[in-house]
């Protein structure tokens, strides 16, 4: 499940080119070179969307606390 935030092209384009990035270093020093087989992609898939959503959950923290307002704290009063 994606949030609003999440959608956007402007923020889930940079997670997602960071993740990839550390997905290939991880698996370039566990030593495969380039998935060939299937359950290297499997573990290449789990790396990326691991370090997708890890990466994603922390800029989500990041722009919830310097963002000036919350709409969902403005309902709440």
């Amino acid at each position: 499940m994606t949030s609003k935030l999440e959608r956007q092209w402007w923020y889930s384009l940079p997670i997602g080119a960071l993740a990839a990035i550390l997905t290939l270093y991880v698996l370039r020093s566990a030593g495969i070179e380039h998935p060939y087989t299937a359950s290297q992609w499997l573990l290449y898939m789990m790396c990326f969307i691991g370090f997708q959503r890890g990466i994603s959950f922390i800029g989500w923290l990041v722009v919830s606390s310097v963002s000036p307002r919350n709409k969902m704290l403005e309902n709440t009063r």
